[in-house]
């Protein structure tokens, strides 16, 4: 007999099919992602990743298809899941569709969907004002992953003492690369997530000079930064912190 759970898995295996091939992505949008918690069957990890790239290679020729980049989890209790994530879009683009579309499910749950124990669907977008991304992405292969919770009451303050940690650490050319995002729909409220691209894992090592030496000096002093930091802490609380990995090959969608 079929349990609750395993229903709603088969439900959001076909969500997920009939979502993917969304329109492709405008250069000026409203910066909305779209992104899947995946959990593959036990002893399914590669057939999974072999099924998606292929279905991607397929894919890739329709018009207004949507494309995934793909993300395995390597630390904490995710561990061995992944996490597909959408480019930019509108809100709207989720909702388009083509004649193609009863095709591309019907591939999908043949051959991709079988591989699948369980899905969480969430959108969020990028806070543009608060992210310190590199000028490009080469050679940067993992990224580090942190959510925050925003206490009730406390976002304006939350985003006043960010921003000027941000424009500081910006201004000072700081060595290490983030961004926040900001979760629109799915998931727990108020949640912020810290994302970090790393060079693998030999770049976790900290940037000289630190964030501590830059505020410091910034703020006029160790007692000051303390002081900001602990007024500026009492703003939020972080949750669950994980290192993803990029896969190119489940990300590649081939000749188009």
């Amino acid at each position: 007999m079929i349990n609750a759970i395993k229903l709603i898995g088969l439900a959001l295996a076909v969500s997920l099919f009939l979502i993917m091939p969304a329109h492709a992505e405008d250069e000026e949008n409203d910066g909305i992602a779209e992104l899947f918690l995946i959990t593959p069957k036990a002893g399914h990890e590669q057939a999974l990743v072999e099924a998606i790239t292929d279905y991607h290679h397929w894919i890739a020729s329709k018009e207004g298809h949507l494309e995934y980049s793909w993300y395995e989890i390597l630390t904490g209790p995710e561990t061995g899941k992944y996490i597909a994530r959408s480019g930019e879009h509108n809100w709207s683009d989720f909702d388009v569709e083509y004649d193609w579309q009863e095709e591309a499910g019907q591939k999908f749950q043949t051959n991709v969907a079988p591989h699948i124990d369980g899905l969480q669907r969430s959108f969020n977008s990028e806070m543009d004002d608060f992210s310190h991304w590199p000028e490009n992405f080469e050679g940067y292969t993992h990224f580090s992953v942190e959510n925050w919770y925003v206490k009730g009451g406390q976002y304006g303050n939350f985003r006043k003492g960010l921003k000027k940690i941000t424009d500081t650490l910006k201004s000072a050319n700081y060595g290490s690369h983030f961004a926040f995002v900001s979760l629109e729909s799915g998931g727990r409220g108020n949640q912020i997530t810290l994302v970090s691209p790393k060079q693998g894992w030999s770049g976790m090592k900290g940037p000289d000079p630190t964030f501590l030496a830059i505020m410091t000096e910034a703020l006029g002093g160790e007692e000051e930064f303390n002081n900001f930091m602990s007024e500026w802490g009492a703003t939020f609380k972080t949750g669950q912190n994980h290192m993803v990995r990029y896969m190119p090959g489940a990300s590649d969608y081939g000749d188009k």
